[in-house]
């Protein structure tokens, strides 16, 4: 249970992402305003971090990535 709740656990991908998605669902439903243009930002936050933290666990951002990986954006391949 411990391995699930760390920062860059597959869990930790799909709430950031679900963020994402809720960002995107507010603006939507409630208007483009000021305040839901800063929520929306600080929703996305989680997610940039979560591209920092791995990017800067795997090394530098010109890697390739192969077909297996799931890049940057995605959550870290199965063990």
């Amino acid at each position: 249970m411990r391995s699930q709740l760390r920062i860059g656990s597959l869990l930790s991908w799909i709430v950031a992402w679900m963020l994402v998605v809720a960002a995107i669902a507010m603006t939507w439903l409630f208007g483009p305003t000021l305040w839901t243009w800063w929520v929306g930002l600080a929703l996305l936050l989680p997610l940039v971090g979560l591209v920092v933290w791995r990017q800067d666990q795997t090394g530098s951002g010109d890697e390739y990535y192969g077909p297996g990986d799931a890049g940057p954006w995605g959550p870290p391949p199965s063990l």
